[in-house]
């Protein structure tokens, strides 16, 4: 699972099933779990070991503890599937709590 914080940068790491190329026409789908509306963020791409994706701009949809499921496609050829999640920043995802996101999940 990719966590994004929501005042951060949008930049997340990700080893696809193939390799794309540069100049290949990437398509990035965000499907949100709660009423599965898709997003379709603008969004640049390096390669090295892996694809570095960075979203330029912050959709108006995110909100902290929005789920989503990723589908990254080149062409029409699926070449990621994985889940993100927006966390607040500073959260310590090693110890993660959500009442530490919404003082409603308060215990």
């Amino acid at each position: 699972m990719k966590v994004l914080f929501l005042d951060n940068p949008l930049i997340f790491s990700l080893i696809p099933r193939k390799f794309p190329l540069l100049n290949d026409n990437l398509i990035l789908s965000l499907r949100k779990e709660i009423d599965n509306t898709i997003l379709t963020p603008d969004f640049t791409f390096t390669v090295d070991e892996k694809v570095n994706i960075t979203i330029t701009t912050q959709p108006e949809e995110f909100s902290i503890l929005d789920k989503f499921e990723i589908e990254l496609k080149n062409g029409n050829e699926i070449i990621y599937l994985g889940r993100l999640m927006i966390l607040k920043t500073g959260t310590n995802t090693q110890t993660f709590e959500y009442s530490a996101q919404n003082e409603r999940f308060t215990y």
